[in-house]
């Protein structure tokens, strides 16, 4: 009796430890895997950048000008999988990553709405094109470049305020001027501060107000084109008279002339002080 407890205690201690020895087993295998998984993420983030993205917002646009569907819908999927894995850190703001994400599901939509529209497609890519091109040349971003076309289009509404032109003109002058702001609108938001797209969205919905109206305000509208021209300056980073084909003066570049003039400055005091002390001698 006391042989077979022996036994069977003995079994069951070996039978323990093989379960245990096969627990650890297992937990290692997992543990490995989820390092192998971990290590394979990371690889994926580190090996898509901005610069790859921008390759792909500008290959989408070109498919999209030439009424390629099906690579334009291939690059789409392309873009949309590579968001989550780039890090924007310390590249845009959030209200930044928040316009790129709403023109990549405007291209979306585009897309898969084509009927024919080619405007619409065209349009909301030229829109991601501009809005990825703004993180990846920070410096000199294409957007920039629709300055003298914003310009002409502000312009042109404002002549015809000041003709007293009929509201159809009017309004549309102003359906011109909003569609090539809104084309540059998220590459604007990624990198300007966000009280200045709020200034000219403010300024733009209330424009939009006396361009529709059954009996414009000429008085008012000839104000808010006036105004419009400052906005816009602003908004492209230009001085007010500063012609559209002189680029803006960077900071660098004044710290140097103030540094000129404070060293002719300081000469003449200078010679001045050497002269009074030498007609006291």
């Amino acid at each position: 009796m006391k042989g077979t407890l022996r036994s069977i205690a003995g079994w069951l201690v070996v039978t323990l430890m093989a379960l245990l020895l096969w627990t650890n087993a297992s937990y290692r295998v997992s543990a490995q895997s989820d390092d192998s998984r971990r290590n394979v993420n990371q690889g994926v983030s580190s090996s898509y950048t901005i610069a790859q993205l921008n390759e792909e917002a500008a290959v989408l646009y070109r498919r999209a000008l030439e009424n390629n569907m099906e690579e334009v819908r291939a690059s789409i999927t392309r873009i949309s999988n590579s968001l989550g894995h780039i890090s924007f850190e310390g590249q845009t703001s959030v209200e930044g990553i928040h316009a790129l994400s709403e023109t990549v599901v405007e291209v979306k939509e585009a897309a898969a709405k084509f009927k024919g529209d080619k405007h619409f497609l065209q349009q909301a890519s030229a829109k991601l094109r501009l809005a990825v091109d703004s993180l990846a040349n920070p410096a000199k971003p294409l957007w920039l470049q629709y300055y003298k076309i914003v310009k002409n289009d502000l312009d042109a509404l404002s002549l015809a305020a000041n003709q007293n032109q009929g509201a159809t003109t009017l309004a549309n002058r102003f359906i011109v001027l909003e569609e090539h702001y809104e084309t540059i609108r998220p590459a604007a938001i990624i990198r300007l501060e966000p009280y200045q797209i709020v200034q000219m969205d403010a300024w733009l919905s209330h424009l939009k107000g006396l361009t529709y109206a059954k009996q414009s305000d000429v008085s008012q509208l000839r104000s808010m084109t006036s105004h419009g021209e400052e906005l816009v300056n602003q908004l492209f980073g230009r001085e007010k008279d500063e012609s559209a084909f002189v680029p803006f003066v960077q900071g660098p570049d004044r710290r140097a002339a103030g540094l000129a003039i404070s060293s002719v400055i300081v000469a003449v005091l200078s010679y001045a002080g050497y002269r009074k002390y030498r007609a006291q001698q």
